[in-house]
């Protein structure tokens, strides 16, 4: 029961269109000194670490601003190879059977149209995945979890659930039904997906690679324009840590392995959520 009102509620609330709604009142700036309060107010309320951030409080003049904040050089040193894209919580952690990952208890859903947009894709074996859910008080960028070189971005569109556990737990195929930004990282033992997962409330998805387009802006009607893969002149090279896209509210983020890569790595399973931080470890490699 529970999991048929949180399917039809979606069909009923213009959760996209409240998104950008809110995507656009965190873009305001507001004259001095209400903008100082109103930042002030919102880190105290969510208990934002302020003293991780590149600058002082109020040098943000949005809540957006304030949440696409960047860090301090050096407070995230990247332990090794795979490392956590971004800071949150590894709620789920473990081997990917059939290209098919776990969401929740009971529900599961496919990584290859995660990835490919198509259920049916046997482009690639996938044999490990992790989620990590972005909170409202975490930092909100998005890092390579290895390097490598990016041989595609691509885009589709969808709906913006909720992804707390609430949702998660009894939204079916959550992760493939909302809208979805994929890189696909190449390494010389095998390739890496990573997956910025839209969600309720998160005004937009970017990436300094693709400078001209922004998730959920009427202006440009991504979602109108469809699922699609922006072209590269050339396969961005990055190391593990670089930053790969901004959410500009929480949400989540999913890697997944193929087979070669994974066997390059012992990688840690979680089946219970614990904290996670950019550039942490999250597999040791095989000698």
């Amino acid at each position: 029961m529970r999991r048929f009102i949180f399917d039809g509620l979606g069909r009923i609330v213009p959760m996209n269109l409240g998104s950008y709604l809110t995507g656009s009142v965190s873009q305001v700036k507001l004259p001095e000194p209400l903008n100082a309060a109103l930042c002030r107010t919102f880190a105290r309320s969510f208990r934002i670490d302020m003293s991780e951030a590149e600058h002082p409080l109020e040098a943000y003049r949005s809540i957006q601003d304030l949440f696409t904040r960047r860090l301090k050089d050096g407070v995230r040193p990247i332990a090794g190879e795979p490392c956590s894209p971004a800071d949150g919580v590894l709620s789920v952690a473990g081997p990917a059977l059939n290209n098919t990952a776990v969401q929740a208890k009971g529900l599961t859903y496919s990584l290859s149209e995660l990835i490919h947009g198509s259920e049916t894709s046997d482009a690639v074996r996938l044999a490990y995945y992790a989620t990590i859910y972005l909170a409202p008080h975490n930092y909100h960028r998005v890092h390579s979890p290895v390097s490598g070189e990016i041989s595609a971005i691509r885009y589709y569109p969808g709906e913006l659930w909720p992804v707390n556990k609430p949702s998660v737990r009894w939204t079916p195929k959550l992760f493939t039904r909302n809208e979805r930004l994929v890189f696909d990282i190449n390494t010389k033992e095998g390739s890496v997906y990573l997956v910025m997962v839209g969600a309720l409330n998160v005004g937009r998805m970017t990436t300094p690679f693709v400078p001209e387009f922004a998730s959920n802006k009427a202006a440009q009607r991504q979602a109108r324009l469809g699922s699609r893969s922006f072209p590269l002149s050339h396969k961005p090279k990055v190391v593990a840590g670089d930053e790969l896209g901004t959410f500009m509210l929480g949400s989540t983020v999913i890697i997944a392995f193929d087979e070669s890569l994974a066997k390059r790595y012992r990688m840690q399973h979680s089946w219970s959520s614990r904290p996670v931080l950019m550039g942490e470890r999250l597999g040791e490699p095989n000698d």
